[in-house]
């Protein structure tokens, strides 16, 4: 290994690269091994596994990719040495496992935000997307030179292929040591599909798995664990408690994590698009050895791996001169690509049984080969996708204006949400969102029809992209479309209507400057007793009353006027009040229709996010947490403040005007660290309202 690559900053292993030069992208792979495999022989503790050097981009890369996903990796590395250290496994096992969970997730560098952060379950295609995402995780492990233990424990954990035969009694464990703790502290997290559950109900939920899923010892080892001081640990790696960090992000590392991020969408395509994977160095030792690869030379990884690529020892035979197994060697030599068939010969008959083609492909870097790629594929049946013959169903599904989702499928796709969530007993819940272009009658009379079916055509696609995949996006008629959310709740659906609807107000369409299109939204989320056109009704009859109210607003409807779970403003001691909730009644002279307008200074001055709006209840939030929670600035403390307007039970006897009563709600939206800090921000948010609505506190007396 050159000197030149072992003193180099980390930014030359992982230099930017456009998304599009796959032969850079691979180069960049290399820098990685020859840097993985510049650490001490000797070297106690995980720096024996793998160079510290690379740990620390490869950290550095999740962390600003996804720092919720960075937190999983420590928490559950730290459940993992838990759980093993109950079974008495030794120090140098610890760190195998301990490293295994560290990098167990590192693929979702590559996975894209909406399979990463997607608020419900994945479709059929985004689950084989994350399947894939596990093979190509084991790629750069291998690449990065990781202590193969330690990549046959994620393989194991992830049900990555392997070729038959016995598995280590150790490595079997630990896979299912790793499975149970990832499980253990995905479960006790906030989802964006859920809320974190109960630690208590989470054990259950793995218990009642257990012979299924989960080792029944691994989860009393878990079990036995958590009741030790050790695992008080977790809460120093609880989001909620960790303090405000810089959002200052270097170039190098903004750099590095691109370039991170494209390598591993390359190696994807090629996990998708081969048999099998190679890669090996400019001295034919290979660096990379894909699960592909291990079926077709029947040869595990941890065989191969840091040793020269030998064609001798996987039974490769010549076919009229035509020999695949000298082509990553002839490929070194001569610079240049070369494409040979590669054939197998069954070791009792010595006959050949099985032909394939090999592509290899030099690696370049000034002027000289510094590795290949080895790329094997079948020339007698490509791989299939499970969904190439979608397109001609989706000639019968979509809008022939709009390509989106016609009327009839919709239908056919709420039918199938209904019926999954009444088998899944209320569990599964989906939204419907509604929403209208608002004067579109007008953008045809002045600016043509031609125009107007442009416009429906852009903000469809715009939908698209903005929605997440397994969401559906329909058009119901004319200028007014249907959003399908499965398992999405109701504030969630709110959220993202009026995230789309602000996402279409800054949106140029038809790429007009005299043209500014604007939409109602209209949100309903089934509910106990529901069918389908109930909750299509009441969606709809949300997006009259946003049409009604004004235009270019989202409005939500329940299926009781009054949500379930809300105790009314009056009944003041079946309030359930707590150090994270401050309730206040105000009271106010100002008429009900105009209080919302009243309110117009408090949204602009505040730059909150409107949850919900409607003639009878107002829910915002206020501020936006920073990377791990509260800061010390009010902007950076977020609280959810819910507003109930309805006529208060007295007359005033001065004017005879009918009183308003404001029943006001304030929570955290993350909580900080000290109660009283919340509530001084309550209090704060509670008097700013006082003052924009001109409202007094009310005591339920007067």
């Amino acid at each position: 290994m050159s000197s030149k690559v072992a003193e180099a900053p980390l930014l030359s292993l992982l230099e930017p690269v456009h998304p599009m030069n796959s032969s850079r992208l691979m180069l960049s792979l290399l820098h990685l091994a020859e840097a993985g495999i510049d650490r001490p022989k000797n070297a106690a503790g995980i720096a024996g596994l793998i160079s510290v050097r690379v740990l620390r981009t490869l950290l550095g890369a999740l962390q600003f990719r996804d720092a919720k996903t960075m937190l999983h990796a420590r928490r559950t590395s730290l459940i993992c040495r838990g759980i093993a250290e109950r079974l008495g496994w030794e120090e140098d096992a610890l760190n195998i496992i301990e490293l295994a969970a560290l990098a167990h997730d590192m693929g979702k560098i590559g996975l894209p935000d909406h399979i990463l952060k997607k608020p419900g379950k994945l479709s059929p295609d985004e689950a084989e997307h994350i399947s894939v995402q596990h093979r190509v995780t084991i790629c750069l492990l291998q690449a990065c030179g990781v202590n193969s233990r330690v990549i046959d424990m994620v393989a194991h954990s992830h049900g990555v292929d392997k070729t038959e035969g016995p598995v280590d009694a150790e490595l079997g464990l630990g896979a299912r040591v790793l499975s149970v703790a990832d499980a253990y502290d995905s479960l006790t997290t906030n989802q964006a599909y859920r809320p974190a559950y109960d630690p208590d109900e989470a054990l259950k939920i793995l218990d009642e798995q257990t012979g299924k899923e989960f080792d029944r010892n691994v989860v009393a080892a878990l079990t036995r664990w958590l009741q030790s001081p050790g695992a008080d640990m977790l809460l120093d790696l609880d989001p909620e408690n960790l303090p405000p960090q810089s959002s200052a992000v270097s170039t190098a590392m903004f750099g590095e994590t691109n370039a991170l991020c494209y390598l591993l969408n390359t190696l994807h395509s090629m996990e998708c698009m081969y048999e099998g994977l190679i890669v090996v160095d400019a001295d034919l030792m290979i660096r990379v050895w894909n699960s592909g690869a291990e079926r077709t030379f029947a040869t595990a990884a941890r065989h191969v791996l840091g040793k020269q690529w030998n064609p001798d020892d996987f039974s490769i035979v010549s076919l009229a001169g035509d020999n695949g197994g000298t082509a990553l060697r002839d490929t070194l030599r001569e610079g240049r690509a070369v494409c040979r068939r590669l054939a197998f010969r069954d070791p009792a008959t010595g006959d050949s049984v099985r032909e394939l083609a090999i592509h290899t492909v030099p690696l370049i870097e000034n002027g000289d080969a510094r590795g290949a790629v080895g790329l094997i594929y079948d020339t007698k049946q490509a791989k299939r996708h499970e969904g190439q013959f979608r397109q001609l169903q989706m000639a019968a599904t979509r809008d022939a204006l709009t390509g989106v989702m016609n009327r009839g499928e919709l239908e056919s796709t709420l039918q199938q949400l209904h019926h999954e969530y009444e088998v899944s007993k209320g569990h599964t819940p989906y939204s419907v969102i509604f929403f209208d272009l608002d004067h579109f009658k007008a953008i045809n009379d002045r600016l043509g029809h031609n125009v107007g079916d442009q416009v429906l055509i852009e903000v469809a696609r715009l939908m698209e992209d903005e929605t997440y995949s397994g969401e559906s996006v329909g058009r119901y008629g004319g200028e007014e479309f249907v959003i399908v959310c499965p398992e999405t709740e109701f504030d969630a659906a709110i959220e993202k209507s009026e995230r789309l609807r602000r996402v279409l107000i800054n949106t140029r369409i038809a790429n007009r400057t005299d043209l500014r299109v604007t939409a109602s939204f209209g949100v309903a989320q089934v509910e106990p007793g529901d069918t389908v056109d109930s909750v299509v009704e009441r969606a709809d009859s949300a997006l009259y009353e946003a049409k009604n109210g004004g235009r270019n607003r989202t409005c939500s409807q329940r299926r009781f006027e009054q949500p379930l779970g809300v105790v009314s403003s009056f009944d003041l001691s079946k309030k359930k009040v707590d150090d994270w909730v401050v309730c206040v009644n105000l009271v106010t002279n100002v008429a009900a229709d105009l209080i919302v307008y009243k309110l117009k200074g408090f949204v602009h001055d505040h730059a909150v996010e409107i949850l919900e709006c409607t003639p009878k209840r107002i829910v915002v939030n206020c501020g936006r947490a920073g990377l791990f929670g509260w800061g010390n600035r009010p902007e950076a403390q977020p609280v959810k403040v819910s507003i109930d307007i309805q006529n208060a039970p007295s007359i005033n006897s001065k004017s005879g005007n009918k009183r308003i009563l404001l029943a006001t709600t304030v929570e955290p939206v993350t909580r900080p660290m000290r109660p009283a800090v919340f509530q001084a921000r309550a209090h704060q948010i509670i008097d700013h309202l006082r003052s924009y609505s001109i409202a007094d506190t009310y005591h339920g007396d007067e």
